[in-house]
C-alpha cells in the first residue's frame, strides 16, 4: 500500500512511499469479523515450537509441543500465513491438516534461539523473558520472534499493540485435532454448532473469546473451577445478568479498533470504538463488584485505572466521528481555544459574505451575486446585461452562460482569511488529534486488558444464560478418570429439535472401576441414535472443560487431555486419500496419541471396505483400546458388526439402541440400554426411507437365506441371482394375467357379488405373486 508523503504545490512531484504490506495473516479488515492470523513454526529436536499472532488483537502465544499436538494446534488456529526457515517450507506445510493460504521462508538466522530471546527482550524493555513465564532458551521464543519481526516488517514498524507472549503449555489445554473440531461441528458456518447454541456475546470481543475457549478447552482444574463459580454467580443473580445484557452492547471491539491504530490503519471512529468502551467500564466494573458478584469481582480487579484517558478520550472527541481526518470534525467543540477560534472564523464567513453581497449591490448598482467555485474559490457573478457597468475593481476571472464572474480585493481578503482559517483547522486539529491517539497508544497495554476483561464478562454471562434456559448442571471436575454424565442431552440437537423432547440417556465409563467398564460397544439400527449419543459424550466432555455448565441432570467427570473422533465418510480427493484410507489415517493417529486420559469416540470403524477386512480392523482396534494404553481409555465404540458384541475384553460393555417392534413396522426409541442389539434392522430402515417395496422385499429374502447359512461360498450367490430371474420372469407372466383379467372386466355389468368375487380373486393372485401371507 502507497501513500502520498508531501502536499502537492502544482510545482514538483509529490512524493510516495510504500507504507504497509498487505498479507493474509496480517491484514486487519474494519468491519469484517475474520482476523489476519500469522502463525510461526519451528524444528526443535522432536517436537516442534509454535508461535500464533493474531493480528486483530495483538495476541502473541509460543509454546513447544509434540507433532500431534502442534498439528492440532495449527489446525484449531488456522493460519492464513505461515513462516518457516528457508528449505522447511515443505514441512511446515505438511504440519497443516488445512493449508495454509501462503507458507513464507525465512532466513535460517531468524529462527536463531538466542538471537530471538535478545531481540524481544530488548523491544520490550525486560532483561528476561521469565517475566513473561517463557524461558530465553526455548524454542517458542524464537518463532514468537520471528512473527513479530515479520509483523513489524510488513508495517513498517508498526506493531505496538503486541506487547506480550502468552505462553501456551500443553499440560493446561486439552487437544482437539481438526478431525474432532469437524466431526463435532464446533464452529460449523453452515448451520448449528456448538458455538451458535452457546452464543449469546454483546460484543465482537466476547465472541471471538468464545470461539476461543471452544477450540482451546482447558484442563487447569482451577481455571475450570473459577468459570464455574462465576457462572453459578451470575445464575443466582437476576440483577447482575440484567445489568451486563445493558451494559455490554455499549461495548464496542476495542481490541480490533487498538490494533488497527497501532498499525496505523485505523481513523477517528476506531479511536471513538475505544471512548465509547471505556466509558461503559464504570458501570461494568461497578456491576462485577458488587455484594453478589462473587468471584466475578477478581474479572476486573487486574485491569489498571483509564480514568484519565476515559476523561481526556470522552473530552476531546466529537460525538459523531467521520472515517477519514480530511472530513473534519474530529475533535469536540469547546476542547481547544485556538481550534474554536478557527471555526469562529468559519462560521462568521458566511455573514462577511452576506455583509460583502449587499454592500456591492449598493455601491455598484448592479444585481451582483458571490458564490464560490472549488477551482477559482470565491466570486462574484454578474449578468450579462451588466457586464459592461462593473467597476474598474472587478477583475474577470469566467465566462459562464449566465454572465461573467468577477474578483475585487476585498473579496480575495475574505476568501484567504477563510481558507487560512480552514487550513488552520485542519493542521490544529490533526495535531490534537495526534496528541489524543498518542495519550491511548501509550496506554494500549491496559487498554487491551480492559478488552479482555469485557470479553470474559461477555463470555460468562453467555454461558449462565444459557445454562438458565436450557436447564444446564454445573459438572463435578475430578482428579479421577471417571465419565459419568446422568440424563446427557446433545445440546445442539436439543436446540434445534423444537418439534419433540430430546430423549436423554446415561453415559458412564471408569478405567479405574472393572464392575463398570470403560469401552462400550454400541449396537443398534441406523437413525436409532447412536451418533448422537456419540457426539452427546464428546459435547458435555468439552463443555465441561471450557468451564461451562453441561446439557445433564447430573455430571462427573474427571480431566481429560484429549479428546479423540473418528465419525461420517468422506474423502480427500485433491490428496489422493479415499474415504477408507481417510478413515485408516484418523484410526492411526488416535491409536498412536491415545493415554489413558483420553476420551475416543469411534463410529463404524471399517465400514468403507469388505465385511472381513472391516470387521477384522474393527477387532484389532477395540483390543487394542482395551489392552494396549498403559492404563487403559475412555471409549464409545460404534458398530454394526455383531460379532465384537461376543468379544471377551475386561472393560468392554455392551449397549444398545432401543427399538419398539409392532405390526406396523419399528419406532426407535433413541434410549441407550444394556446388552447388544440382536440384529441390526437396515431392512425396515430402508423401508422407512422410502426404498421401493419390491427391493424391500427381496433384501429381507436375501437376508434370510444368508442368516440361515444357505450361502456358503461365491459360486452360491450366483445360484441365487439365477433363481430370481427366473421367478421375476414367471412373476411377469402372473402379473400380466391378473391385468389382463382386471382390464376385461366391465364394472357396469357386473352384480355386486360378482364384483366383490373378483376383488376377492385378484387380491389373492396379488398378494400370492407378491410373497404375502
Amino acid at each position: 500500500v502507497c501513500d502520498q508523503m508531501t502536499e502537492p504545490d502544482g510545482k514538483s512531484l509529490v512524493e510516495r512511499n510504500v507504507v504497509r504490506v498487505v498479507t493474509p495473516g496480517t491484514y486487519v479488515p474494519q468491519d469484517a469479523e475474520g482476523d489476519g492470523r500469522l502463525a510461526a513454526v519451528m524444528a526443535a529436536g522432536d517436537s516442534v515450537a509454535l508461535a500464533f499472532l493474531t493480528s486483530g488483537t495483538g495476541r502473541l502465544e509460543a509454546g513447544t509441543f509434540p507433532p500431534g499436538e502442534a498439528a492440532s494446534l495449527l489446525a484449531s488456529f488456522a493460519p492464513g500465513e505461515v513462516l518457516a526457515a528457508r528449505g522447511r517450507e515443505d514441512a511446515a506445510s505438511a504440519l497443516c491438516p488445512v493449508p495454509p493460504r501462503v507458507v513464507v521462508p525465512l532466513d535460517r538466522g531468524e529462527f536463531s534461539v538466542s538471537y530471538g530471546a535478545g531481540w524481544l527482550c530488548k523491544r520490550w524493555g525486560i532483561a528476561t523473558l521469565r517475566a513473561m513465564g517463557l524461558e530465553d532458551a526455548d524454542p517458542a521464543a524464537c518463532a514468537a520472534a520471528a512473527a513479530l519481526r515479520y509483523i513489524e516488517e510488513t508495517q513498517f514498524g508498526q506493531a505496538g499493540h503486541v506487547t506480550e507472549i502468552l505462553p501456551m503449555r500443553p499440560e493446561g489445554m486439552l487437544i482437539l485435532d481438526s478431525s474432532t473440531q469437524a466431526n463435532l461441528e464446533l464452529l460449523d458456518p453452515a448451520g448449528p454448532s456448538l458455538y451458535s447454541t452457546l452464543n449469546r456475546c454483546r460484543t465482537p470481543m466476547g465472541r471471538r473469546l468464545l470461539r476461543e475457549w471452544i477450540t482451546h478447552p482447558s484442563k487447569d482444574p482451577e481455571i475450570i473451577a473459577f468459570r464455574q463459580d462465576c457462572i453459578e454467580a451470575l445464575l443466582k443473580s437476576s440483577g447482575l445478568r440484567k445489568k451486563l445484557k445493558e451494559v455490554l452492547p455499549k461495548c464496542g471491539d476495542m481490541e480490533r479498533a487498538l490494533s488497527r491504530l497501532a498499525m496505523r490503519t485505523g481513523n477517528p471512529k476506531d479511536l471513538g470504538v475505544v471512548r465509547d468502551t471505556l466509558s461503559a467500564m464504570p458501570e461494568l466494573t461497578e456491576a462485577m463488584s458488587g455484594p453478589d458478584s462473587g468471584p466475578l469481582s477478581a474479572v476486573f480487579r487486574c485491569v489498571p485505572d483509564l480514568f484519565e484517558l476515559r476523561e481526556l478520550l470522552a473530552a476531546s472527541l466529537a460525538d459523531d466521528l467521520p472515517r477519514s481526518m480530511a472530513s473534519g470534525g474530529v475533535i469536540r467543540a469547546g476542547y481547544d481555544s485556538a481550534l474554536d477560534d478557527f471555526r469562529d472564523a468559519i462560521a462568521g464567513a458566511e455573514e462577511n459574505l452576506k455583509a460583502f453581497e449587499a454592500s456591492e449591490r449598493e455601491r455598484t448598482g448592479i444585481k451582483v451575486r458571490v458564490g464560490i467555485n472549488r477551482v477559482f474559490g470565491y466570486y462574484i457573478e454578474v449578468g450579462k446585461a451588466y457586464a459592461d457597468k462593473v467597476p474598474e475593481d472587478y477583475v474577470r476571472r469566467q465566462t459562464v452562460a449566465g454572465g461573467e464572474r468577477f474578483v475585487n480585493e476585498r473579496l480575495s481578503d475574505i476568501e484567504s482569511r477563510v481558507f487560512r482559517a480552514e487550513h488552520d483547522i485542519g493542521a490544529r486539529e490533526g495535531e490534537l488529534y495526534r496528541e489524543v491517539l498518542a495519550s491511548a497508544m501509550g496506554r494500549i497495554a491496559h487498554c487491551q486488558a480492559a478488552g479482555n476483561a469485557i470479553a470474559v464478562a461477555d463470555v460468562l454471562a453467555s454461558l449462565a444464560e444459557v445454562a438458565r434456559d436450557n436447564s444446564y448442571v454445573r459438572p463435578a471436575m475430578e482428579d479421577s478418570r471417571i465419565f459419568s454424565v446422568r440424563g446427557a442431552r446433545h445440546p445442539v440437537i436439543e436446540k434445534a429439535q423444537t418439534g419433540s423432547p430430546f430423549t436423554p440417556n446415561d453415559i458412564t465409563l471408569d478405567p479405574d472401576n472393572a464392575n463398570i467398564g470403560c469401552i462400550a460397544v454400541i449396537t443398534g439400527p441406523n437413525m436409532a441414535g447412536k451418533s448422537t449419543y456419540l457426539r452427546t459424550a464428546a459435547l458435555v466432555a468439552l463443555m465441561a472443560h471450557i468451564g461451562s455448565y453441561v446439557p445433564a441432570e447430573e455430571a462427573r467427570i474427571g480431566i481429560i487431555d484429549r479428546i479423540f473422533t473418528r465419525i461420517g465418510a468422506r474423502d480427500e480427493l485433491a490428496q489422493g486419500r479415499s474415504t477408507f484410507m481417510v478413515e485408516m489415517v484418523e484410526t492411526a493417529d488416535i491409536l498412536r496419541h491415545v493415554t489413558s486420559r483420553s476420551l475416543v469416540i469411534l463410529d463404524e470403524i471399517g465400514r468403507g471396505t469388505s465385511t472381513y477386512d472391516g470387521m477384522s480392523i474393527a477387532w484389532a482396534v477395540l483390543e487394542f483400546l482395551d489392552l494396549h494404553v498403559e492404563g487403559r481409555t475412555k471409549a464409545l465404540f460404534a458398530t454394526h458388526y455383531h460379532e465384537l458384541t461376543d468379544l471377551s475384553l475386561p472393560q468392554v460393555v455392551n449397549l444398545s439402541m432401543a427399538v419398539e417392534e409392532s405390526s406396523e413396522g419399528i419406532r426407535f426409541l433413541h434410549k441407550v440400554v444394556h446388552g447388544p442389539a440382536d440384529r441390526s434392522y437396515g431392512v425396515e430402515v430402508a423401508r422407512l426411507a422410502g426404498v421401493p417395496n419390491i427391493v424391500v422385499r427381496r433384501s429381507q429374502e436375501i437376508l434370510d437365506e444368508l442368516e440361515r447359512g444357505a450361502v456358503e461360498s461365491d459360486r452360491n450367490f450366483g445360484a441365487m441371482s439365477k433363481k430370481y430371474v427366473q421367478k421375476e420372469i414367471f412373476f411377469d407372466v402372473e402379473r400380466e394375467g391378473v391385468i389382463e383379467e382386471l382390464s376385461l372386466c366391465d364394472p357396469d355389468r357386473m352384480t355386486p357379488m360378482e364384483a366383490l368375487d373378483m376383488v376377492f380373486r385378484l387380491r389373492g393372485k396379488s398378494r400370492r405373486i407378491l410373497g404375502l401371507k
